[in-house]
């Protein structure tokens, strides 16, 4: 009897262990940025799968919903995309996709000095007009993993 109990809660605490997932690339289906007015926080962007993985074909449709966007700006502010709640044939994919755009922190050090004194001259105030790199989303170029629970 003891030894049946042992059994059944060792199973129960190893259970997670034996969960396994697949890994699934995608790639954008077109090319999506923060300069565009397209995404906006709450549209669903469509990924492809890159290669034939566990019954899904190359190609297959893949949705996630953009729950952060933000725009690139002066003072070198970066545009930034989140990505998340991903499936594919109605069955949720687990990760996330995190895409910054770059720095510019040559042009910001030197230029936006530069700028930076011919304003306080001419306006009397001080601020920053170099502005931060925007994200990109790329078909082909970009490719992220997403997980399946089997």
């Amino acid at each position: 009897m003891f030894k049946k109990i042992f059994l059944i809660a060792l199973l129960l605490i190893l259970q997670p262990v034996f969960a396994a997932e697949t890994a699934i690339e995608v790639t954008p289906k077109q090319k999506y940025s923060t300069c565009a007015k397209f995404p906006q926080v709450g549209d669903f962007l469509d990924f492809v799968t890159v290669q034939d993985v566990k019954g899904y074909k190359k190609g297959t449709l893949v949705q996630g919903l953009v729950t952060e966007r933000q725009e690139n700006g002066f003072s070198g502010r970066v545009g930034t995309l989140y990505v998340e709640q991903f499936k594919i044939n109605g069955k949720n994919l687990n990760g996330n996709i995190y895409q910054k755009g770059n720095n510019h922190p040559v042009y910001f050090e030197y230029y936006d000095w530069l700028i930076g004194i011919f304003a306080k001259i001419l306006i009397d105030k001080e601020a920053s007009y170099v502005r931060g790199g925007e994200a990109f989303l790329r078909p082909n170029k970009d490719i992220f993993t997403l997980y399946l629970k089997d």
